[in-house]
């Protein structure tokens, strides 16, 4: 007996003209497709970067803006402070010219004043040989040592014997503030205990002596008094 196989469709098989027309229609349209959700979706994502980009510039503008405002408003402020500052300042000057002729005149005055009540004072001058000629005492010459802080007076005296004896000096050096209060001691020939050395003057010698003020505390020395023992 003959066997005749079923018709049917394999891949050996023509396929009809119609048929491959509609798969390429069909893949066209897909690839179609496809195409256009790609290009769509790096359109949104242009897009997005964009706005992103767009926002931080803008966010920078106006942090850039607002620190410029910040300086200009602090360079006004600060140009008025100055002007302020340089009014009160001009002020303050003027009135220390205006104040200055009563300041000297009351200084005088308290000059006069100190002068009259103690008579025996002197009036205490730095760089300065100041002659004195009480015995074998002949000047003095004061100085400033130290800084603002640590400020301190320093003197020198020189002495003379002019007498056919021996001499020991004992010399007290006294110091005053302005309204003639003392405020300070300095003692020659004399031990811290108070008793006499034995630092003699000969016949004819010319010494000096050099040492620093003992003054009370923050007090300011106008005036000095000599004062020999014998």
């Amino acid at each position: 007996m003959r066997n005749f196989d079923r018709p049917g469709k394999n891949d050996d098989q023509e396929v009809a003209p119609g048929e491959n027309m509609y798969r390429l229609s069909h893949k066209e349209s897909a690839n179609v497709t496809d195409n256009t959700q790609s290009y769509s979706y790096h359109s949104k994502y242009r897009r997005s970067s964009r706005t992103r980009l767009i926002f931080f510039l803008s966010i920078g503008l106006i942090v850039e803006t607002t620190a410029l405002l910040v300086l200009f408003i602090q360079l006004i402020l600060s140009g008025q402070e100055n002007l302020e500052l340089t009014v009160v300042e001009k002020k303050q000057s003027q009135e220390l010219q205006r104040l200055q002729p009563e300041v000297e005149k009351l200084r005088t005055e308290l000059a006069a004043l100190t002068a009259s009540r103690l008579p025996n004072l002197t009036k205490l001058e730095f760089d300065k040989v100041i002659p004195l000629d009480l015995g074998y005492v002949k000047n003095i010459v004061f100085t400033v040592a130290g800084k603002d802080s640590d400020k301190h007076y320093e003197y020198k005296i020189v002495m003379h014997n002019s007498e056919l004896t021996l001499i020991h000096p004992e010399v007290d050096i006294l110091f005053f503030d302005r309204v003639g209060i003392q405020v300070g001691l300095s003692r020659i020939g004399f031990h811290e205990d108070g008793t006499p050395n034995l630092d003699m003057l000969e016949r004819g010698e010319v010494r000096s002596f050099s040492a620093m003020v003992d003054l009370m505390d923050d007090a300011n020395p106008e005036y000095f008094r000599v004062k020999i023992h014998k």
